[in-house]
């Protein structure tokens, strides 16, 4: 096996632009500086108000303009080496990923949207614990039946997609493809996809749950705090854990406790109390954060994330802090 100090995990590399950028910006900037002398050999002759303002507000615009060139100058990209991560660490050794997932009024957002970007990163091709948490900062049971019924459907997406080596692990994005790969269980996965987004829609539609929809004590002991005076602006907390499968994914939804006598602060404010949770059940290194209508595309995101930020000592790994963001789909 070749020495892992022979194999980068990524490499940079910079853009072709790079030279059209600094060219533009030495041009730029002689036009700038001759601006700026032309104003100033007119206040030595004859000074006045207006050429003062004129001044000082090319000098403000010519020093936010060159604050803003110092990402153009070195533009790079970095091509990442997955194959590469298995000469540095088993991948037991792999830090645990959370995600946190953030939705609100399931009229104004609907639930499915929130359900598909939840099994699109369920499924991700991650080898160690990820758990996938879900801020309902509506406060309706509405999206807790929503995410019950994707907790059944993982347990059949999940390995279908992990035995066909689907690329678009987003159930819509998949099913709806103008040419969709077809594998031997694509119409029963299919049917059964349909028929939980219609029981989603129809729940969503009629603003209640009938007990046809309740499969078990589990289910309805939930669903059951929901009680008289829960209102999406004062209710209590309600943490439920639905989903424990065999490959090693978690899923659970929280509504974190509201009420009118303190401030909230949105979203700011469910990751904050999704933060919290996390914390307290899994404690993962690795968070990603998502909204309810985005879904991932590519399964190996997780893995592209870490390598050009993952430091190697030994058999042992250390992730330092970053920051860093993926391409995305957005619907609607």
């Amino acid at each position: 096996m070749a020495s892992s100090q022979t194999l980068p995990l990524h490499i940079k590399m910079l853009m072709p632009r790079a030279g059209i950028n600094r060219a533009f910006a030495l041009l730029y900037s002689c036009a700038i500086s001759a601006l700026l002398y032309h104003h100033f050999i007119g206040l030595l002759h004859s000074a006045s108000m207006a050429s003062i303002f004129l001044l000082l507000a090319d000098s403000v615009l010519a020093f936010m303009w060159g604050t803003a060139q110092a990402f153009r100058m070195y533009p790079t990209c970095r091509q990442v080496f997955i194959e590469h991560l298995e000469h540095y660490a088993k991948e037991e050794d792999y830090p645990g990923l959370d995600v946190l997932i953030c939705t609100a009024n399931p009229c104004k957002e609907p639930p499915m949207g929130a359900v598909n970007t939840a099994l699109s990163v369920m499924a991700y091709d991650y080898p160690t614990e990820k758990s996938v948490y879900v801020s309902d900062d509506g406060g309706s049971k509405l999206t807790l039946l929503a995410f019950m019924e994707a907790a059944r459907f993982a347990a059949h997406w999940l390995p279908y997609c992990r035995k066909n080596n689907v690329a678009e692990r987003c159930p819509e994005a998949h099913f709806g493809s103008p040419d969709p790969t077809r594998f031997t269980e694509t119409d029963q996965i299919k049917m059964m996809y349909e028929s939980m987004r219609e029981r989603v829609e129809n729940v969503v539609k009629s603003g209640s749950i009938s007990h046809d929809y309740i499969t078990d004590e589990e289910e309805n002991e939930a669903l059951s705090r929901w009680a008289d005076g829960f209102t999406p602006h004062n209710h209590p907390p309600v943490v439920q854990i639905m989903a424990k499968t065999r490959m090693s994914v978690a899923m659970g939804c929280q509504t974190r406790e509201k009420s009118r006598d303190s401030p909230h602060h949105f979203k700011a404010g469910a990751l904050n109390a999704l933060l919290r949770v996390s914390a307290t059940m899994t404690n993962a290194p690795v968070i990603l954060t998502l909204d309810s209508d985005m879904h991932s595309n590519d399964p190996q995101t997780p893995l592209r994330a870490l390598l050009p930020f993952r430091s190697f000592h030994g058999s042992k790994t250390q992730l330092r802090s970053v920051s860093t963001g993926f391409p995305w789909d957005q619907q609607g």
